[in-house]
């Protein structure tokens, strides 16, 4: 059933659209092109060693990609009830898969995005193959990260409809606390703390490192996110368990 959602969504997406999947392309290389004018051409910023532009668009789309694909899945995840009324209504499953099958299929556009990154890399000749075995490791934290909140996200939303906008303007200020535009080393030390426990920020550098740096994170690098993840599914578990029943009775 869940593979039969991820088709349906994706078809749904780029129904009459004339570039279709394309899109899913498009949007983050225009950001891409706007932070590229507003940080290396106006305020000449360097975040890497090597300098230049192209190396800088690749340290961009390392961090910007996955928090696209991650915030992603968590507000398509949020809406996935409400925008199933007639199903919930209608048959008696488990809502679950609908928040599964929304993550999921938002993890196949991500997917599509960083096989781009990937090229890219390739062309440049900077891509490290020795890392790449690990890349899986990461996208299923990332994906198991944004089922577990958007569990959370679907059970409020469905209650109360406020929860999308709310959930629109975390993301707004949760993007500016992750370094995804700088280096975690930018971050003064008072505020260290704070952003090592972001769950986003041990991805973002574990991403950096296995795509650019040809480094493997260890274990320490990336447990905060670890920690996090079995937190946001306990209580999307908990959250959703107690809600689910009532669903039919809010829509």
């Amino acid at each position: 059933m869940i593979s039969g959602l991820i088709r349906r969504d994706l078809r749904a997406r780029y129904a009459g659209s004339a570039l279709g999947i394309v899109w899913t392309l498009l949007y983050p290389l225009l950001l891409l092109l706007v932070y590229l004018f507003v940080f290396s051409a106006i305020l000449q910023v360097k975040f890497t060693t090597e300098g230049g532009s192209g190396a800088f668009a690749l340290y961009l789309l390392a961090g910007l990609l996955p928090w696209l694909g991650f915030q992603e899945g968590i507000t398509k995840a949020a809406t996935s009830i409400v925008d199933n009324t007639g199903l919930v209504k209608a048959m008696r499953f488990p809502a679950v898969v609908l928040v599964a099958g929304s993550v999921l299929a938002s993890s196949v556009t991500f997917l599509l995005s960083l096989g781009v990154l990937l090229g890219a890399l390739l062309v440049t000749g900077r891509l490290p193959w020795v890392t790449l075995p690990f890349l899986p490791v990461l996208v299923f934290l990332q994906v198991t990260l944004a089922f577990g909140l958007g569990l959370i996200a679907a059970s409020f939303q469905t209650l109360l409809r406020d929860t999308l906008p709310v959930l629109q303007m975390v993301f707004m200020v949760w993007f500016y606390l992750t370094p995804i535009l700088y280096p975690l080393s930018y971050v003064p030390a008072r505020f260290a703390s704070l952003f090592t426990w972001n769950p986003f920020t041990p991805l973002i550098t574990a991403y950096r490192a296995v795509l650019l740096e040809g480094k493997v994170p260890s274990m320490l690098d990336i447990w905060p996110s670890c920690v996090w993840m079995v937190v946001f599914l306990f209580l999307g578990h908990l959250v959703f368990s107690r809600v689910e029943p009532g669903f039919a009775d809010v829509l």
